[in-house]
């Protein structure tokens, strides 16, 4: 009788579930940092001291409103490594440290929820995880929403009350000024250069001209430490009123709706012009010249409407001497050029190229790509095997995570003892922004080792082919709009073109 022996199987190993912390502020006040410090040391600290957990990182911002989610790096880095497969639960202190826009709230609940990921806010007792309706988190996040509104209508009312009254201060330094207790001053460093832009204008100089000049001499001030002189920057400073010593205020509004963004006030509120609100550099007599000359030399003229932009603009290079196509109309017709061929057939030998031709041979590599759609989907599958081997959380991730924790801490700390007394304002100061410093340099390091991959790109391309081309139909006629989706470059060969498309993979198609 045969001998059978039973091989057991190997036990898998429990999965540690990798969860992430969250923190925000949106003041740089005593309070609003203790309350941050804190919940950094409390999240940090909770996940690290469950067996069945995995620290999957810290992400925190300081002083950023909460009521969008675009302008917070950390939020926006969280989402990216969720996306990325990295982090299985997200714990936060409160619906409105995750967000104060009802919109964004729900949507970014509802992505993670899809990949399978749960958001634990504290305070309201919520665990997305467990949720069988939204409905509670949708009249909370309301709520944390319609507090944020009335913060900002607060606000505004204080702002607008003190342009009445002539008292409010310009938040923005501008050249030839600077603050001193709440008002702008001359700066006799940078006078000297207003005073030169409007002479010079005045000269007949233009605004490209003195830009030019500025550059040439590579001409610095405290408000411009790098970068080139811009002729918009010169037109700007000769048509502001504050080097008369006036003010114009609210020349931008907050709509009171979300997302709050800046609008300029073309009429729709009340502006206010503030005469003599600090002094002036620019006499009324000099100033008022420079008006009306700026107004003149805007000529009037007709806007051209722009010409649509061509299909094959930078897109085709040429594959025997490597120079880029352009436009020529010949015979009636377009056509293209490679560049060095046409300064000398002797350079290149390439041909001139019809239009028709790269349309044709476009619409046969799609019509192609059509039938063979199961090919892109395979592709995809295997390159989402391989990215989830390569994304499994690396040593030197968790490391850094760890090392700007412990730095979090520290400025904690150190806050803790100058509200005490405990240490020198100075100090606190000093060796709070070296701590800062160094976390600033390790959250760079994070994001170069977490930058999205050539793999990560290869699959987004990819998905991009395979929703443009589920349920479409043959392709009859040239699609301008659907060829630049597709394609990224077209080599030209004397015999063939390869079509370099958006996931990288690269077709050929002969010519006709």
């Amino acid at each position: 009788m045969p001998q059978v022996k039973i091989i057991q199987p190997i036990a898998e190993q429990t999965k540690k579930l990798r969860v992430a912390a969250y923190a925000r502020v949106s003041s740089d006040s005593v309070d609003q940092l203790n309350s941050f410090a804190t919940q950094v040391t409390y999240y940090t600290d909770f996940i690290q001291s469950k067996d069945e957990w995995e620290f999957a990182g810290l992400y925190a911002d300081e002083a950023v409103s909460g009521t969008t989610t675009d302008k917070r790096n950390d939020f926006q880095r969280l989402l990216a490594d969720c996306r990325a497969g990295k982090i299985d639960r997200i714990l936060v202190k409160s619906i409105s440290r995750f967000a104060r826009n009802t919109l964004d709230c729900i949507q970014t609940v509802r992505e993670l929820k899809q990949l399978g990921i749960a958001v634990e806010f504290e305070k309201e007792h919520i665990d997305t995880g467990n949720m069988g309706s939204e409905m509670l988190l949708s009249i909370l996040g309301s709520a944390a929403q319609e507090e944020s509104l009335s913060i900002s209508k607060n606000l505004k009312w204080s702002y607008r009350h003190r342009m009445k009254s002539g008292d409010f201060i310009t938040s923005k330094e501008l050249l030839g000024y600077f603050f001193q207790n709440n008002t702008l001053v001359p700066n006799p460093k940078e006078v000297p250069i207003v005073n030169y832009i409007f002479d010079s204008y005045l000269a007949g100089k233009s605004p490209e001209e003195i830009a030019d000049e500025f550059n040439r001499i590579e001409l610095k001030t405290d408000k411009r430490l790098s970068g080139k002189w811009q002729p918009s920057l010169i037109r700007y400073i000769l048509a502001n009123e504050k080097y008369v010593g006036d003010s114009l205020v609210q020349k931008y509004y907050t709509p009171d709706e979300l997302p709050l963004r800046e609008k300029r006030n073309k009429g729709e509120i009340s502006r206010y012009y503030i005469q003599n609100s600090h002094p002036a550099i620019i006499s009324r007599e000099v100033y008022n010249s420079v008006q009306e000359l700026l107004q003149k030399r805007r000529a009037p003229y007709t806007m051209k409407s722009r010409a649509p932009r061509v299909a094959l603009s930078n897109m085709m290079q040429c594959g025997v001497c490597g120079s880029n196509f352009h436009k020529h109309h010949h015979n009636g017709e377009n056509s293209w050029l490679c560049a060095l061929h046409k300064k000398s057939k002797d350079l290149c030998m390439m041909p001139i190229l019809h239009e028709k031709e790269v349309y044709m041979t476009f619409l046969s590599l799609y019509n192609k790509l059509l039938d063979n759609i199961d090919i892109l989907k395979t592709m995809l599958c295997q390159l989402v095997e391989l990215q989830a081997k390569v994304t499994y959380i690396r040593p030197e991730i968790q490391f850094l995570n760890e090392k700007i924790s412990e730095l979090v801490k520290q400025n904690y700390s150190l806050t803790r003892l100058q509200i005490k007394g405990c240490i020198d304002s100075a100090i606190f100061i000093e060796r709070s922004n070296r701590n800062n410093q160094k976390i600033e340099e390790l959250r760079r390091e994070l994001r170069q080792i977490q930058e999205p991959d050539e793999i990560s790109s290869t699959i987004d391309g990819t998905r991009l082919l395979l929703d443009l081309l589920k349920d479409a139909k043959p392709m009859l006629e040239f699609e301008a709009f659907v060829f630049r989706s597709m394609v990224r470059q077209i080599t030209v060969y004397q015999e063939k073109f390869c079509f370099q498309l958006v996931n990288g993979l690269i077709l050929e198609e002969r010519r006709t």
